[in-house]
């Protein structure tokens, strides 16, 4: 029976291979039609002919789509046939706007595997071409310009095709046709190479050359998809070395480039659920742990010595590993005998990724040897996204960027002609906007404390409304603080445009954007614990360790730790010896403090002595530059102090970090107390520390002991959470926050509320930390601006 079908479907199907896969299988089938993007709305497919061939391809499409599609929505209109068609045809994509689409833009695609011959056969048009891409893999949203995705509307409109390069591009049958990032050496960007004085090293192999200097031990600058990293090799510490004194990063951990899965499992102590989270084509960073050997007799090509893993993540028992997802990458490999290589972010922690040449000569000229820079113009930067499983099959967001954005977000129930922005906090902020109930969230911007990284917010913002065709909102969403850059650039915005501005306590956004994460309606009341460094309170105090109830439109904070007043203001996030002073300062007598305490830094050139620790101890009891914290940051650093682990945070989270590393779970456990103040229930976190102490002075074991503090944190905090969902008969209790990605935290929580019978809800597409806060203060926002 002969039939038409018309047939829209909407996800991942632009930029991925998706017509070319529709028109060889309909080919196949004798059927006609076409094939058509929809700019942003999808791709359209209108197809005549055998009815049973139809039903065959759409079989297809469903069970065998390209491995780098997702199909979000397929709808079928069955009609009769018209007999308007000769052939089967790709017809140019569509330029039209919807006001009401949910486009979907392409993230970084890492190079796909039949890719990977092209570019290691000689007989290969792209041989040893560090850009070879096809239409199922490569850039899409560091390229992309405008939509549709069209090469006019990339910055691969730089490089027009050659003849090779354009049979491929213009036949339908050719896995790079409409691959808007093909080209060769002959039409496309190519890699140049200097030193640090900015003088061009000309070479016949210019990877050949680069890896040649790494093996001497240079420091190299290499330019890539979306960004720029810091190379060195792994097989030799002295390089390493170098880069971290360059770098001026005497502990931040370093992240790594494996060769290949086998290296991986062969290096680290890896799940299985890690390794296919870092086989992925979007390729994250995955934090996985070290073997507890030595690893300088490995049976794969090139070893990592004892020394170098311990320079890439000092007194940490994890590394960030990930595989190769650039050509450039797998060339290096080639060249190398190396198990790995160091491949770091080039840019200063918070400050936009380098994407210039003379941005990044100019900025890393006194870190590199040698700098590898291409001239294909980066037009979106996406840092690497970094991945960590809290529990054994829960991955969550460190970072969520390259391979990732801009996917968009689905909400549940929100009304589709709502449009807002959401600008973020001020620490490892991305911005959010919503259009047609999508919530589309920004790569990572950084820290929004300088003018640079605002003007980044602000282009990152532009580039998605561009892309998405949002001309205009209806409102913008901010933090509760008033000194924030993001939230004063907001208040310009609302002013402007006369629209309303909210503005959004930060951990009632960490409770929303769990919601947001579920998938459930915006009204669902949950309790959520929310735990990190900080966040400004309603109360005008610094919160950090809150059990919420409530939903996106209004909460209650009935518990969470005890507040204290923190000497030093800024200086407590810093010197952890001022958060522990201040939790014992009220019932710890001097001489006791100055015990536990003595020797620790408060500050760059100064350590804790008798007459500091009384200065200190004067400015709490006077209140004067102390802070009021709840902050269950400030209490993990405390705590890692206390043990001796760690006393100084060189990067942000690094002691409660380090805490994390040395734990290992024993007999030891700590007598949760809680008690109510009238309004909240309160976890007493100084008993703890005193109990700790104890303990520790009595010589009980140091690993056993951190372990035991953080479990303590996690259930005490899950106990006050059950009992408040249970006075609200609530039945969904959340986990979000900065902390939420600590491991032994999170699975005392997790382990509490399904005793109690309740759900646990870990944050898995949305990050649980600052990352995370604009998709929360959209959800905010909606509910602010809706009646949901």
């Amino acid at each position: 029976m002969q039939k038409r079908a018309s047939i829209h479907v909407k996800g991942i199907v632009q930029g991925v291979g998706f017509r070319p896969f529709v028109y060889r299988k309909a080919k196949e089938l004798s059927l006609l039609g076409y094939v058509l993007n929809l700019g942003d709305a999808g791709v359209r497919i209108v197809v005549e002919g055998e009815e049973s061939h139809i039903e065959m391809l759409i079989n297809e499409i469903h069970t065998d789509p390209p491995s780098i599609s997702r199909i979000d929505t397929f709808t079928l209109d069955w009609q009769e046939t018209q007999g308007d068609f000769q052939e089967f045809l790709i017809t140019k994509s569509s330029t039209k706007r919807s006001e009401n689409s949910e486009p979907v833009i392409p993230p970084d695609i890492a190079m796909c595997d039949d890719c990977l011959p092209d570019l290691m056969n000689p007989n290969s048009c792209w041989y040893l071409y560090p850009f070879t891409s096809c239409a199922a893999c490569g850039p899409r949203f560091s390229t992309i310009t405008d939509l549709p995705y069209d090469r006019p509307n990339t910055t691969m409109a730089d490089f027009p095709l050659c003849d090779t390069c354009n049979t491929g591009y213009t036949n339908p049958l050719d896995r790079r046709y409409h691959a808007q990032t093909t080209a060769c050496e002959n039409c496309g960007p190519i890699y140049r190479l200097y030193d640090a004085h900015r003088n061009e090293l000309i070479s016949s192999d210019t990877v050949q050359e680069i890896s040649k200097l790494l093996e001497k031990g240079s420091v190299v600058a290499m330019q890539g998809i979306a960004g720029t990293h810091l190379v060195t090799i792994t097989s030799d510490p002295r390089p390493i070395r170098k880069l971290r004194k360059r770098k001026k990063r005497s502990q931040r951990p370093f992240a790594i480039m494996v060769r290949s899965l086998e290296v991986a499992k062969e290096l680290f102590d890896i799940t299985p659920a890690e390794l296919a989270m870092m086989n992925t084509w979007r390729r994250p960073i995955v934090l996985v742990k070290k073997k507890k050997l030595d690893c300088t007799n490995l049976s794969v090509l090139g070893v990592i010595p004892k020394e170098s893993l311990e320079e890439i993540a000092p007194g940490l028992d994890s590394l960030g590993v990930m595989l190769p997802y650039a050509p450039i990458h797998h060339m290096l490999f080639q060249c190398l005998d190396e198990a790995s290589l160091v491949m770091t972010s080039a840019n200063p922690s918070g400050v936009p990724m380098y994407i210039t040449s003379e941005k990044i000569l100019s900025s890393l000229n006194d870190i590199a040897d040698h700098f590898l820079l291409h001239n294909r113009r980066i037009h979106q930067r996406a840092d690497d996204s970094v991945v960590k499983f809290t529990t054994d099959d829960n991955p969550v967001f460190i970072r969520r960027a390259r391979g990732y954005v801009p996917e968009p977000i689905p909400t549940n129930g929100v009304s589709k002609s709502v449009r807002l922005l959401a600008v973020g906090p001020e620490e490892k902020s991305t911005v959010s906007i919503l259009k047609s109930g999508m919530i589309y969230p920004s790569q990572h911007i950084g820290d929004t404390n300088n003018i640079e990284s605002i003007e980044f917010l602000e282009n990152a913002y532009r580039h998605l409304m561009r892309l998405v065709g949002l001309n205009d909102i209806d409102g913008i969403a901010s933090d509760l603080h008033p000194e924030f850059l993001s939230t004063l650039h907001a208040e310009t915005i609302s002013q402007e445009k006369q629209i309303p501005l909210f503005r959004i306590q930060h951990h009632h956004a960490h409770l929303a954007s769990m919601l947001v994460d579920h998938k459930v309606p915006l009204d669902t009341s949950i309790v959520c614990i929310t735990t990190d460094g900080f966040g400004y309170g309603q109360d005008k105090t610094a919160w950090g360790g809150e059990v919420l109830a409530g939903n996106a439109k209004e909460y209650l904070n009935l518990g969470g730790l005890e507040s204290y007043l923190l000497p030093g203001g800024d200086l407590t996030a810093v010197y952890a010896a001022r958060s522990l002073v201040g939790m014992l300062h009220n019932d710890t007598d001097e001489k006791t403090i100055l015990r536990i305490t003595e020797g620790m830094p408060v500050s760059h050139n100064e350590v804790i002595s008798s007459s500091t620790l009384n200065m200190i101890r004067g400015a709490i009891d006077q209140e004067v530059n102390v802070v009021r914290s709840s902050s269950a940051g400030r209490f993990l650093d405390a705590s890692a102090a206390l043990l001796g682990i760690c006393n100084e945070n060189t990067y942000d989270g690094e002691c409660p970090m380090k805490l994390e590393a040395v734990a290992k779970k024993g007999t030891l456990s700590l007598a949760t107390k809680i008690f109510s103040d009238g309004k909240k229930q309160i976890l007493d976190t100084s008993g703890m520390l005193h109990d700790l102490a104890n303990l520790h002075k009595a010589g009980a074991r140091r690993s056993e002991l951190a372990y035991a503090a953080q479990w303590y944190l996690g259930d005490a905090l899950a106990h006050i959470a059950i009992s408040i969902a249970e006075e609200r008969d609530v039945k969904r209790i959340g986990f979000s926050g900065g902390v939420a990605l600590n491991t032994i935290i999170s699975k005392a929580i997790v382990e509490r509320v399904e005793v109690n019978g309740m759900k646990p809800l870990l944050h898995r597409t949305v990050p649980p930390g600052d990352g995370g806060i604009s998709i929360g203060q959209i959800a905010v926002g909606t509910a602010s601006i809706t009646d949901i």
